[in-house]
């Protein structure tokens, strides 16, 4: 829900990162320590659940934690098992890790909008996103560590096979014999491409889904500061209905980003058809 405090800047001014400048002329040299200190406190906070949980799991019929936690990892076990060919005991919980962590971080999105950077101020710092997810350096990293695996198991199961698909597939099978090398830098462009592609869509599909709620929600809040008595009270059922809904989007997006995962890894197991 929107938070009525305004802050300075209006809504561009909440859309800025907590950023350590590593060179001041390179702007790509910078760390987001926002989008690193939420991260990395909601990692901290599974690992701790995960070693409470441990110690108080039961037998029989479970209940409170132990249940909710034995219904997502039974979920997320039957879709790896719907998707994935065959037995690779790292993907269920790199799944289920995917999962939790995306929609834990995607969750902190429905507090009010100013709360996390007013508190934040009290510390003396200037800009404050709470949202690991609204960053694109964290869908992107996630995405690239998927994608490295991928190629990993590309390369580790079928070598000379995905060596192959990089310069042959798919025009050099169809030309004749002499146009075959004119036709492999094509192949191996298209291929670099579909592959990058991978990476691409998983990080901006995630990322953009988030900062468009993001935006919205400071509009919300705007609307709650600016509107008087009717445009508050707009404002909150709007903001209630909105946070909803988002809370939603984030469980779809953590979702969506798990399966592709699974999908991606399950094509690069999949036998060489002979």
């Amino acid at each position: 829900m929107a938070e009525t405090s305004h802050g300075e800047g209006g809504i561009a001014g909440h859309l800025q990162y907590w950023t350590l400048k590593i060179d001041e002329s390179n702007p790509f040299m910078q760390i987001h320590l926002d989008t690193m200190l939420v991260s990395i406190i909601v990692a901290a906070g599974l690992f701790i659940f995960a070693l409470w949980l441990k110690n108080r799991l039961v037998e029989g019929v479970p209940t409170g934690a132990q249940n909710f936690m034995e219904s997502v990892v039974g979920f997320i076990d039957q879709t790896v098992k719907d998707n994935f060919p065959v037995h690779n005991p790292l993907i269920a919980p790199l799944a289920f890790t995917v999962f939790v962590f995306i929609a834990l971080v995607n969750t902190i999105d429905i507090l009010p909008a100013f709360l996390l950077g007013n508190v934040a101020h009290l510390f003396g710092v200037e800009h404050f996103r709470p949202v690991p997810t609204n960053d694109l350096n964290l869908p992107a990293a996630m995405a690239v560590s998927v994608f490295v695996l991928v190629l990993y198991y590309e390369f580790k199961l079928k070598p000379v096979h995905f060596m192959k698909e990089l310069v042959m597939e798919p025009f050099t099978s169809l030309v004749p014999i002499y146009l075959k090398p004119f036709v492999m830098p094509i192949n191996l462009i298209l291929k670099v491409v579909e592959e990058v592609a991978k990476p691409l869509s998983l990080s901006f599909r995630l990322f953009g889904n988030m900062f468009a709620g993001e935006v919205i929600f400071l509009l919300i809040a705007f609307l709650l500061l600016g509107g008087g008595a009717v445009g508050m009270a707009a404002g909150f059922f709007v903001g209630l209905a909105w946070t909803a809904f988002h809370l939603f989007i984030g469980l779809l997006q953590a979702f969506i980003f798990m399966i592709l995962t699974v999908v991606y890894l399950s094509i690069a197991h999949q036998p060489v058809e002979h």
